[in-house]
C-alpha cells in the first residue's frame, strides 16, 4: 500500500461535494487517494441505464447493486443492495425495483429509526437518489468469526476525532455484546495516535491472531504490519481534517469501512461512508496562565461573610487556620470595620488593590453583577465562585451562560479579565499558597489533632467538592499539595490545571475525578496528561463517571456539562498514560501506591508471595490468573536455602515446604516473619511482594499494649517495626495486607503512618500492586523511559 496520502485529491473530492455525505463512489475515490483500492466499480446516475458492454469492466458471473443517496447510510436495512447475475437486465431491473420500492421502506426506516423532528424523516426521499452503484461481486478468506475488519473514525465533541478498529461485518454488535471491553474495538484519539501504544492495542484485539497467524495449519491471511498501516492511513485522514487542525475547511464528522475483507493478502474495502462539515472559527487560546494568582495568592478577598456562622464565614476562618496573612485578607461587607481580625469594604470597587483572589459565597442570582464590577473596576485577577446551583438548578442555566459570554466577551476586547473557578465548588486547598477556601470545617474531614499527616507531591482535581474531601477522608495521612473542586468548569476546566502544573515539580501526582468535558476539553486533557505521564515519575489516575445512561443524566445535573462515551474517554485516557479506575475503592489505593511507593524501582512483574496462613497463600495465587500482570516469581536455591535456616528453628521446615508463595505458617514469630520478607526481596528473580501477616497468630506483636495480654505492636523488634525498616531499606515495591478487624486498626495506621501501603485483603493487595506494576512498565514500553 505505501502511506503516501493525496491530500490534494480528497480537498479537492471534498470541494464538490460540499456539505453532507459522501456518495459510496465518493467514499472509494477518498480511500484511492487514501492508497486503499476499493472494488471494481460502475456509477450509473438516476435516470440512466447500463450496458452488457459497461458491465464487462468487472470480473465473475454477479454483480453487487447498491442505490446511492446522499440520505441513506444504511442501505441493507431499506433494501438498497441487490446480488443480480451480470447482465445488463438484470441489473437495469433491480435499479428500478429499488427506486420504486426504496423510498417506502426508507419512510418506515425512518419512522422506527429517527426522531419525529429529523429532516431526514421527512423528506421526500425518491428526490434524492442520485443513482446506483454496481460492483464486482468480491470472493474473499472467510474464516468465520474474526475475518472480517471494521475501521472507522467519527468527531467527537470532547477528543475531537477518534478512531475504531475491530471486528467488522454483521457479527460486529454480537462480539461486541459477548467479548470483554477492549477485545473487539480498538479506540484512539487521531491527535494522540501512533507509537507502539497503538500496535499493542490493535494486537489485544480478539481478531489479530485470526487474522495476522497460521489458524489450523492455514498460513496468515494478511501481515501485521498492513493491519497498523490502515490505522496509520486513517489516522493521518482524521487528523488532516480535524476541527483541531488548520489544514482544511473541512472536517470529516464520521467515516467508516465495514467491512474490510481479505483478497489475496490484501485488505479490500466493501462498505463506505463519510460525512463532512465545514469547519467553525478555533476556540480561543486557554487563560490557564492566570492560575498562578489563584493558587499562589498574595491577598485574598471574601464576599459573602457573615457576622454570624455561615459558609462564607467558615471559608474565612479557614483560609486564617492555614496561615495566610490576616493583613492581606480583605471582607467585602458595608456597614462593620472588620470580621476575625480582617478589614471590611462596603463593595467590590472599594477594595484597596486588585486583589489576587476573590471568592464568592453569595447566591448565584447576584453573581453575575459582583463579577461584572470586579472586571470592570480590575480588582480581582481570579475568582472562586462557591455559588451551587449554578447552570443546574432550572432556571439558573442562563445566569451560567451570562456569566461564560460575561468573561469571554471581557477577553476578546482585550481587557485584563480574572480566571474563574467554578461556579458550584466546594473550594480549593493550595499549601503553597497557605490557604483553604473550603466550606467544611476541618472537624468534619479530619480527625483532630491531625497527627502523622505527611506532604505528598499530589493534587486533587475534581469535579465533585464532596468526592475530593471524602477522599481527603478516607486518606487522611496524606496531605496533597493542591485539592482543587472545578464545578461547572464555567472558566476553567481540568486540562488548564493540568497543563499550568504538568512541568511544574510541587506537583507529580494528579488524581482527578470526571464527569463531563467542556467542548474540545477532553482532547486538552489527553494532551496534558500525555505530557505529564511521559515525565518520570509522574502519574494521572482518573476516575470518570457518567458510565451508564442513568450517571449521564445524573452528570449533566450535577456538574452542568456532558460526559460523553465512556467507552471513548476511557480509552483515550488510557492512551494518554492515564491510570483510568474502575472503583472508588481503587481510586484511593491507586493514589496511596502512587504516593507511598513512589521513591520504589519498578523493574518487572516477578512477585514473591508470603503469608502465615495457608488460605491467604492460595487465594493471593489465584490472584494472578486472568489477566494478572504479575507472574510468580520462582525463588533462587540461596533464597530457599535462606529460607529454611529461619523456619528450621521453629519446626515449620517439618510442616511446609520452601515455595512460592511461602506459608511460614502461625508458629512464625515476628523475628521470623521479618527475616523471610527480607530474603524473598534480597532474590534477584523477585520484582515485587505482597507481604501478609495474618495479625491474629499468637506469636506476633500486632496488638496495641493492654492489660488483657503482653503484646505491644510498637515493641522493639515487633512485626509492624520490622516492617517499616525492611520497607526503608528495601529499594522494590511491596504493599502489606492486614486481613482482620478492628482491633488492628491501630497496626495498619502505625504502617501507614510510616509511608507503608496496606490493604485489609490479600487478594486486593495482588490486584492493586499489579495495577501498580503494570502502568509503570508500561510508561516505561510505551515511552521508553526509565523509573
Amino acid at each position: 500500500m505505501g502511506m503516501k496520502i493525496d491530500f490534494a485529491a480528497i480537498e479537492e473530492l471534498f470541494q464538490r461535494v460540499g456539505d453532507g455525505a459522501l456518495l459510496e463512489h465518493e467514499v472509494y475515490a477518498l480511500l484511492q487517494a487514501l492508497g486503499i483500492e476499493p472494488p471494481l466499480h460502475i456509477f450509473c446516475a438516476a435516470g440512466e441505464s447500463l450496458s452488457d458492454r459497461d458491465l464487462s469492466v468487472l470480473p465473475g458471473p454477479r454483480v453487487v447493486v447498491k442505490v446511492a443517496s446522499r440520505d441513506i447510510t444504511h442501505k441493507s436495512d431499506v433494501g438498497g443492495v441487490r446480488w443480480v447475475a451480470k447482465e445488463a437486465a438484470a441489473v437495469n431491473r433491480a435499479a428500478a425495483d429499488m427506486l420504486a420500492q426504496v423510498p417506502q421502506r426508507f419512510a418506515a426506516w425512518a419512522a422506527r429509526e429517527v426522531p419525529d423532528d429529523s429532516a431526514e424523516g421527512r423528506q421526500d426521499i425518491r428526490a434524492r437518489i442520485q443513482g446506483h452503484l454496481v460492483l464486482e461481486a468480491v470472493e474473499y478468506e472467510d474464516r468465520g468469526f474474526g475475518s472480517e475488519l471494521l475501521m472507522g473514525m467519527r468527531n467527537s465533541r470532547e477528543f475531537g476525532p477518534v478512531l475504531s478498529m475491530g471486528s467488522g461485518g454483521l457479527d460486529v454488535e454480537f462480539l461486541h455484546t459477548h467479548l470483554k471491553a477492549g477485545r473487539v474495538v480498538s479506540i484512539t484519539a487521531a491527535h494522540l495516535s501512533g507509537g507502539q501504544d497503538t500496535a499493542d492495542r490493535i494486537r489485544c484485539l480478539a481478531f489479530f491472531e485470526k487474522l495476522t497467524g497460521s489458524f489450523r495449519g492455514r498460513p496468515p491471511l494478511v501481515a501485521a504490519e498492513l493491519l497498523a498501516e490502515i490505522q496509520a492511513k486513517f489516522q493521518s485522514l482524521a487528523a488532516h481534517f480535524s476541527p483541531y487542525a488548520e489544514r482544511s475547511v473541512f472536517v470529516i464528522g464520521e467515516a467508516e469501512v465495514n467491512p474490510f475483507v481479505v483478497r489475496g493478502g490484501r485488505l479490500v474495502p466493501l462498505d463506505g461512508m463519510c460525512r463532512i462539515t465545514r469547519r467553525s472559527a478555533p476556540q480561543p487560546p486557554r487563560p490557564f496562565t492566570g492560575i498562578q494568582y489563584l493558587l499562589e495568592p498574595r491577598s485574598i478577598a471574601v464576599i459573602g461573610v457573615s457576622e454570624q456562622m455561615n459558609l462564607g464565614r467558615i471559608i474565612l476562618k479557614n483560609i486564617l487556620k492555614r496561615g495566610f496573612p490576616r493583613n492581606r485578607i480583605y471582607v467585602v461587607k458595608p456597614g462593620i470595620a472588620e470580621i476575625e481580625g480582617c478589614r471590611c469594604f462596603a463593595g467590590p470597587d472599594d477594595l484597596p488593590e486588585a486583589v489576587d483572589l476573590f471568592v464568592l459565597t453569595v447566591a448565584a442570582e447576584q453573581g453575575r453583577s459582583v463579577i461584572e464590577e470586579l472586571i470592570d473596576a480590575q480588582k480581582a485577577r481570579s475568582l472562586i465562585i462557591i455559588a451551587g446551583g449554578m447552570g443546574e438548578k432550572e432556571g439558573t442555566q442562563a445566569i451560567e451562560a451570562d456569566i461564560r459570554a460575561l468573561i469571554q466577551a471581557s477577553r476578546r476586547s482585550g481587557r485584563p479579565t480574572p480566571v474563574v473557578n467554578g461556579g458550584n465548588c466546594l473550594g480549593i486547598f493550595s499549601r503553597p499558597g497557605r490557604y483553604d477556601t473550603t466550606f467544611v470545617p476541618e472537624h468534619k474531614i479530619f480527625d483532630l489533632p491531625r497527627e502523622g499527616m505527611r506532604p505528598f507531591p499530589l493534587a486533587y482535581i475534581s469535579q465533585s467538592g464532596a468526592f475530593m474531601i471524602s477522599r481527603m477522608s478516607q486518606l487522611a495521612g496524606i496531605e496533597p499539595t493542591y485539592a482543587v473542586s472545578i464545578g461547572n468548569q464555567i472558566d476553567l476546566t481540568i486540562s488548564d490545571y493540568l497543563n499550568y502544573l504538568r512541568d511544574r515539580d510541587e506537583v507529580r501526582i494528579f488524581a482527578l475525578y470526571i464527569e463531563g468535558f467542556r467542548p474540545g476539553d477532553g482532547l486538552e486533557l489527553a494532551r496534558a496528561a500525555r505530557a505529564i505521564s511521559r515525565q518520570p515519575g509522574k502519574a494521572v489516575v482518573a476516575y470518570k463517571a457518567g458510565r451508564t445512561p442513568e450517571g449521564r443524566a445524573a452528570t449533566a445535573g450535577h456538574t452542568a456539562s456532558v460526559a460523553g462515551d465512556y467507552a471513548v474517554s476511557r480509552a483515550v485516557m488510557e492512551q494518554a498514560g492515564a491510570l483510568v479506575v474502575d472503583t472508588i475503592d481503587e481510586f484511593e489505593s491507586m493514589v496511596k501506591l502512587l504516593c507511598f511507593l513512589s521513591e520504589k524501582k519498578v523493574r518487572a512483574a516477578r512477585v514473591g508471595l508470603i503469608s502465615n496462613a495457608g488460605f491467604e497463600c492460595v487465594i493471593m495465587s489465584d490472584s494472578l490468573t486472568g489477566d494478572s500482570p504479575l507472574k510468580l516469581a520462582r525463588f533462587s536455591p540461596s533464597t530457599t536455602r535462606r529460607i529454611a535456616e529461619i523456619l528450621e528453628p521453629l519446626g515449620i521446615t517439618g510442616l511446609q515446604d520452601i515455595r512460592n508463595p511461602m506459608d511460614v505458617t502461625p508458629v512464625a514469630d515476628d523475628r521470623a516473619f521479618g527475616a523471610c520478607v527480607e530474603a524473598i526481596l534480597a532474590d534477584d528473580s523477585v520484582d515485587c511482594a505482597v507481604v501478609s501477616p495474618l495479625p491474629m497468630s499468637p506469636a506476633m506483636n500486632t496488638l496495641q499494649p493492654s492489660v488483657d495480654h503482653g503484646e505491644d505492636l510498637m515493641r522493639e523488634g515487633s512485626t509492624p517495626l520490622r516492617l517499616v525498616e525492611i520497607f526503608r531499606r528495601s529499594d522494590k515495591p511491596f504493599v502489606v495486607s492486614v486481613d482482620s478487624g478492628d482491633p488492628y486498626r491501630a497496626m495498619k495506621e502505625q504502617l501507614e503512618r510510616e509511608g507503608v501501603p496496606v490493604f485489609r485483603r490479600c487478594d486486593e493487595a495482588v490486584k492493586c500492586l499489579g495495577r501498580f506494576v503494570h502502568h509503570i512498565l508500561r510508561q516505561r514500553r510505551t515511552e521508553g523511559g526509565t523509573r
